[in-house]
């Protein structure tokens, strides 16, 4: 019997140490648990501005190598060319290239508000190179002038890496800091809706298309935050984020020629003339901003480190189709034109049958626009641009001058004289 008892008690003695170390761990679990959620929870309470973007989890960012291929498909779905508008691409640019179709065929099946949404296909023909492989037809299309697209640049891909994680920007650029940057103004001269932007020169205006406010990096992440839920119809929900660098020495911007080595000016592929760039631009859009059709009187070379970007473009031959505004205009060289609404155009007979292509920008990708080139540009959603200049080609001056209202008698400007530079340059 004392033995039975004894063994009675030893048992009862182990399930009672078993039971204490039971109780330990749930307990440890518990505070590991709350742990945890006090930290989750502050993760979710604290700023905009420290959240990564949901578009590009962290992890598939982590998960590729530093100096390979952007994966395209993290950033949304890409429509696929119509059948027959695909470009061969050789080693120079082939007859009628780029193919085009009628803006009102290209407008029905992608409007310009439909927002997040993308179509199955586009009426895309620009050819796309790899910057690895095919470095030379890049050179022979932008001495062509005709646009194209490079990715696969090892430089390039870094900064999308880099760029994916606003707080890389925010060391960048000051999370207070103030940037002058750009909201819409809903019923402005030659404004077509919230979210709709036409650049303005400064000159006087009763009712200017946009107003320039002043954001902060933190600023701008919030108003992204705020527009989640709202429409784009709804005023003062839309914001361009704005910044430039003039040149390396810039106290305040000179980083953004050491961030993008690609952009410095020197002999490469990116520059036909290095000596006549005039600095870098950025612009960060956000969702459904559309910024109205225009040409620029120089070479434009458009790097994309974020999100999605449309470009509907179309060919200087084709200027007088736009019907633009006046050069006296405050916003000069823009198309009168609401490119989003088929209803208005019956004042515009010419513009639905003006030929006419698109391409998506993703991370990663540079677009070349020769000078003049016209363009109409849609943030399918929030994403980061930067873009720089280089010279002129004038061999299409004549026609933008006769179709743009006060240039008509403007004269060709006068040469520099200089020879091009060579570009084989990589990085």
């Amino acid at each position: 019997m004392p033995r039975r008892g004894g063994k009675q008690g030893e048992r009862k003695a182990s399930c009672s140490l078993t039971e204490v170390v039971f109780v330990l761990v749930l307990l440890a679990c518990g505070f590991m648990i709350g742990f945890v959620g006090s930290h989750t929870s502050s993760e979710e309470d604290a700023p905009v501005r420290l959240r990564q973007h949901p578009a590009i989890p962290p992890r598939h960012i982590a998960e590729q190598h530093s100096s390979g291929p952007l994966n395209a498909s993290m950033w949304g779905h890409i429509p696929q060319p119509f059948e027959g508008y695909a470009s061969k691409c050789g080693p120079t640019p082939e007859e009628g290239y780029p193919k085009t179709a009628p803006i009102a065929d290209i407008i029905k099946n992608w409007n310009p508000d439909a927002g997040k949404w993308t179509p199955s296909h586009m009426y895309e023909s620009v050819c796309r190179f790899d910057y690895a492989t095919d470095l030379d037809k890049a050179i022979a299309y932008r001495d062509a002038e005709v646009p194209f697209q490079l990715y696969n640049v090892p430089s390039m891909n870094a900064v999308a890496r880099a760029w994916s994680d606003p707080a890389h920007l925010r060391r960048k650029l000051g999370a207070t800091t103030k940037y002058k940057c750009e909201a819409s103004n809903p019923g402005g001269e030659a404004n077509f809706g919230a979210n709709h932007f036409m650049y303005t020169n400064g000159r006087s205006s009763r009712n200017p298309p946009i107003k320039n406010v002043q954001l902060s990096w933190d600023d701008w992440l919030r108003k992204i935050d705020e527009a989640v839920n709202t429409s784009v119809l709804e005023p003062n929900s839309r914001f361009y984020f704005r910044f430039s660098a003039s040149n390396p020495s810039d106290a305040r911007s000179g980083w953004l020629f050491k961030e993008l080595p690609f952009f410095q000016p020197k002999p490469n592929v990116f520059f036909k003339d290095p000596r006549a760039q005039r600095g870098i631009h950025c612009r960060f859009g956000m969702e459904g901003i559309v910024a109205e059709a225009h040409w620029d009187g120089s070479r434009n070379t458009i790097a994309q480190f974020y999100g999605r970007r449309r470009y509907v473009l179309v060919d200087p031959d084709h200027t007088c189709d736009m019907y633009l505004l006046a050069k006296n205009h405050p916003s000069g060289r823009h198309s009168k034109v609401d490119w989003s609404n088929p209803d208005s155009w019956e004042k515009f007979p010419d513009f639905p049958t003006m030929p006419a292509h698109e391409v998506v920008q993703r991370p990663g990708d540079f677009l070349y626009l020769p000078t003049y080139y016209l363009h109409y540009i849609v943030s399918i959603d929030t994403n980061y641009q930067c873009n720089t200049r280089s010279g002129r080609d004038d061999r299409q001056l004549k026609v933008v001058n006769e179709c743009t209202p006060g240039f008509e008698k403007q004269a060709s400007p006068p040469r520099r004289g200089k020879k091009p530079w060579p570009s084989r340059g990589k990085f």
